[in-house]
């Protein structure tokens, strides 16, 4: 296969962050509350950054926030309507890559705890719509990729077993954000039944911040590993010359 060369300018990590609404009738103790197929829930919506890693990483902290991209319910006629629009994002980023590369690479969808719930969720909702069929909708998920973060940082904790377990959002975030703390997923319930919508948007921009930051702290402590790896790589082989002239 003929190598690939990348075009950083035509790369995309999509950043996001879904917040759905689950009725008491549907609740449970455990686990993810909400269900793509339970008619009395809804996704009330999310927000998306598209970042180029030419562009995004040299820009102020203020312009990365002005483009995000939101999507609420409450701003459309109907879920599908919603659904729609975020298909339409996010189809559009990856047909940016895919053309730029002869469909040898792909955009990136990237968040924390999104290949357990955000993703499979919208695959589902993308059937349930109509807006893909069930083929449709596998072809499009394997033109993707992503990248949760629950995992990714696992490097950057002590592992005093041999088990490992994806992160939570808040071990992240007090981690590279000390003191930093963000409610649960389900404290958006009442925010949504008392119609504080814009305090959802506000607490989902926020959330998608945090997030870039604490991609761009994982991206610095590898550089940082892998430098460290190198000069001990130095230092052994340093010793090694040491010790085959003393033995010569």
């Amino acid at each position: 296969m003929r190598y690939l060369k990348i075009n950083p300018s035509k790369c995309r990590t999509v950043f996001f962050d879904l917040e759905f609404y689950v009725p008491k009738s549907s609740r449970k103790d455990t686990g993810l509350n909400y269900n793509p197929w339970d008619k009395k829930s809804k996704l009330i919506g999310g927000s998306f950054l598209s970042v180029n890693p030419e562009v995004n990483f040299l820009q102020s902290e203020l312009k990365n926030k002005n483009e995000i991209k939101s999507f609420w319910l409450w701003n459309y006629n109907s879920e599908k309507e919603l659904l729609t629009d975020i298909y339409e994002f996010i189809k559009k980023n990856s047909d940016l890559v895919t053309k730029a590369h002869q469909g040898r690479h792909s955009s990136v969808l990237c968040g924390i705890g999104i290949t357990s719930s955000d993703i499979p969720v919208l695959f589902e909702l993308f059937k349930r719509y109509q807006l893909l069929s069930n083929s449709e909708a596998f072809i499009f998920q394997n033109e993707l990729r992503s990248l949760d973060l629950s995992q990714l940082a696992l490097m950057s904790f002590n592992c005093k077993n041999n088990y490992l377990y994806p992160k939570t959002k808040n071990e992240i975030l007090g981690k590279y954000q000390q003191g930093k703390r963000f409610e649960s997923g389900t404290s958006v319930w009442g925010l949504y039944e008392e119609r504080k919508f814009l305090t959802i948007e506000n607490r989902v921009v926020d959330e998608i911040m945090s997030t870039f930051l604490a991609y761009r702290s994982i991206l610095d402590e590898i550089r940082k590993f892998k430098t460290l790896e190198s000069q001990d790589k130095k230092i052994k082989l340093s010793l090694a010359n040491k010790i085959e002239c003393h033995a010569g």
